[in-house]
């Protein structure tokens, strides 16, 4: 067969069309996303020993499909030397093929595919952490073959299990964001049972998994979100101490003038006054960081003594500054982290199969409308998790 047509599983199991439709980026066209990513049809991918090709039902957009739209921080396109590039790293699908060495799936299983690559043979994969190997990298960013076509190329070690109570389409909405969110509070940050953590953002992709683990961990989220709307969410998923930043003025701005920033520092004590008004005097244990330039010098400020800023990416600017004696004087931490290993995706994967833990679907978008999707992320325009519906049916 030529390709197979869109929202249809084929028959029978493993047989491959000759090339696949794809939303793919080139670099002659980086910049907005809704016209640097345009569907084409490009070859079907070969597979290693130690690869699986899966059919992609859906997939999940993220930030960095629109840094790699833009071509910004840095172009994808210096990260492989493919001419185009598939973006994507979310998907739920079949397998349909598996590489010689793969003995834990088989054509026709469904799973999630999580976003992690490592080379899987040096000693940092093999004692300490897949995270800390030399050539780990984010598939659909910093390598191609992501989730955005009919079929993708992943390594075996990227596959758990799809829950069988979710819809192909909420099973591609949560792996990266939530297995980010599972590293950077269970592993990274240490969150215990009490603790009061506040969440930037927290009706958005990450921010949905924070407040859930938090709650399940017996911490307390502070959830800050832009709209009553957004509030409204939080609070269904368990969030009792919300706050609305829009009532507030202390984000940061490259235009600063003394003046600004004296009536910015003050808003910002009157955003920390509100979390202890809360929280009942207790300033935040752990601030759970993403937005970056616009936020990051206010977690640093807010965290209490001894408490931790851990942050995972900078959707407003990775460039940042901040008061450093906030940080040494009261014996903060700041803690990187990225992504998750495998173990790590299992066990939050663990808790998405016991319904413990669940997705927040906000729009899920025809295969067709992949650009649009991205281009409303890159504008804020959004809540939850978008979704591309690709191989299954309405």
């Amino acid at each position: 067969m030529n390709r197979i047509e869109l929202g249809t599983v084929p028959t029978p199991l493993g047989e491959l069309p000759e090339s696949m439709l794809a939303c793919t980026i080139r670099k002659e066209r980086e910049g907005e996303p809704a016209k640097s990513m345009q569907i084409e049809e490009v070859p079907i991918p070969e597979i290693g020993a130690n690869e699986a090709l899966v059919l992609v039902m859906a997939a999940g957009v993220n930030f960095n499909g629109v840094w790699a739209a833009q071509g910004k921080p840095i172009s994808v396109f210096r990260m492989h030397k493919d001419p185009f590039h598939i973006a994507g790293s979310d998907a739920a699908g079949i397998v349909w093929k598996v590489g010689s060495d793969v003995r834990r799936w088989k054509p026709g299983d469904e799973v999630v595919v999580h976003c992690n690559q490592s080379c899987g043979q040096c000693p940092e994969c093999n004692g300490l952490d897949p995270m800390a190997c030399s050539e780990q990298k984010i598939w659909g960013y910093e390598t191609n073959w992501g989730s955005f076509a009919q079929f993708t190329k992943v390594q075996a070690q990227q596959l758990v299990r799809k829950p069988k109570q979710l819809g192909w389409i909420e099973s591609a909405s949560y792996g990266l964001t939530y297995f980010t969110a599972y590293r950077m509070l269970v592993d990274r940050a240490e969150v215990k049972p009490g603790d009061h953590v506040l969440v930037w953002g927290a009706a958005g992709g990450l921010g949905i998994f924070a407040v859930q683990l938090c709650r399940l961990m017996g911490a307390h989220p502070v959830a800050v979100v832009s709209s009553a709307s957004k509030a409204e969410l939080v609070r269904k998923l368990g969030a009792n101490l919300v706050i609305n930043r829009r009532e507030y003025d202390f984000v940061r701005r490259p235009d600063d003038t003394p003046e600004l920033a004296k009536h910015r520092q003050a808003e910002l004590k009157r955003f920390g006054g509100e979390i202890r008004r809360l929280t009942q005097g207790k300033d935040p244990d752990i601030v759970f960081e993403h937005v970056g330039r616009e936020t990051f010098s206010s977690s640093v400020f807010l965290a209490k003594r001894f408490g931790k800023i851990v942050i995972c990416g900078a959707t407003s600017g990775y460039e940042l500054d901040f008061d450093v004696r906030h940080l040494w004087m009261r014996q903060k931490s700041i803690i990187g982290s990225h992504f998750a290993n495998a173990y790590q995706a299992e066990r939050a994967n663990e808790l998405i199969l016991d319904g413990r833990i669940r997705p927040v679907l906000d729009q899920v978008f025809e295969f067709h409308d992949t650009p649009q999707a991205h281009q409303l992320m890159k504008e804020n325009r959004h809540q939850g998790k978008l979704a591309i519906r690709i191989q299954a049916p309405k």
